[in-house]
Order: structure tokens, then sequence, then C-alpha cells
């Protein structure tokens, strides 16, 4: 009786296991976020959760946001196009001294610089607001090219890096070199 029923919970439990196996790949669950322009065109992106990068998916390409080296400083800022694993963006510079750029591989440079407000601060391009934040809340900007999107997601990721912590499920390893 008791090899009996040892054998059969040996058998159901090979089969547990040999299903639970049959899963193509896994994935790291990350928060959505999603961007709507007046045409109603959408962009989303996804945040992972211990904010060291974020994936975005606009028009049909994909893109990696992060900082090189999880270095949160701007001139360790990178844009990688996923498709191609190639860089099409960083940053040089600082903000507060107005010497910031992003830099695409395209050429264009976006000059930029953070004003602070009381409840906020907003990242200031040539071409006008490129990100705002008022009331300790990010506001919607509109931008008029590619890159400035691009750029304004960055500064996107970057403000959820900076207010948000990893929850208690994500260990976050750090070594002193």
């Amino acid at each position: 009786m008791k090899t009996t029923l040892s054998s059969v919970l040996l058998f159901f439990s090979l089969i547990v296991f040999s299903n639970a196996q049959t899963q193509d790949g896994w994935s790291i669950p990350k928060d959505e976020i999603v961007m709507k322009d007046d045409q109603g065109g959408t962009a989303k992106m996804w945040v992972d959760p211990g904010f060291d990068y974020a994936d975005l998916s606009y028009q049909g390409r994909s893109f990696r946001v992060f900082y090189n080296r999880n270095n949160p400083k701007f001139k360790h800022a990178r844009i990688v196009d996923n498709d191609s694993k190639m860089q099409i963006g960083k940053g040089k510079g600082g903000l507060f001294g107005g010497s910031g750029k992003l830099i695409f591989v395209n050429g264009d440079e976006i000059n930029v610089r953070q004003k602070n407000d009381p409840n906020g601060y907003e990242i200031v391009s040539p071409n006008g607001i490129l990100f705002k934040v008022e009331n300790h809340g990010v506001s919607p900007v509109k931008t008029s090219t590619e890159t400035e999107f691009l750029a304004q997601s960055f500064f996107l990721f970057r403000r959820i890096k900076a207010t948000q912590t990893p929850t208690s499920q994500v260990i976050v390893v750090t070594s002193i070199n």
C-alpha cells in the first residue's frame, strides 16, 4: 500500500514538474506607463522594478533609457535602440549650469537646463519646456520631434527613479570599486 501510494505521488509530481518547465523563456514583471498624444497615438513605457532601466515602445520602434553603470548623473544618461542595440543618444554636462546636452546619432543636440520652482521644476530646451513637474506631479508637455520625445521619456524615467523606491522583492546589490 505504501509503495503504491508513493509511486502514484511520484508519478504526479513528475508530471507537474515536467509541465512547469515547458514555457518559453521568462520575463520580469514591469510597471507600465501609457503616454498619449492629441491625435490618439500612444507610446508605452515599461519600468524595471529596480528602476535600473525603462523600455519604451513608440511608433513601432523599441528603445531603452537608463543611466550608464546605474550612475544617476545626467552625463551618464543613455538611450539605446533595442532592435539594433545601438546607442542613439547620450547625456553630456550637467543640468544646473545650463551646460547639459542630449546628443543623438542623427546629429540632433538638445541643450537642456533645469529651472527650479518651489513645488517642482522645468527642463527647458531651446524650443521651450521639454519636461515639467508642478505641485510634485508630472505635467503633460507637447513635443515636436522624435528626439524631443525620447529626451522627454528619459526625464520621465529620471523622475520615476528619483521619487520611487524598489519593492521589498527587489534586491539591489552594489559594490564599491
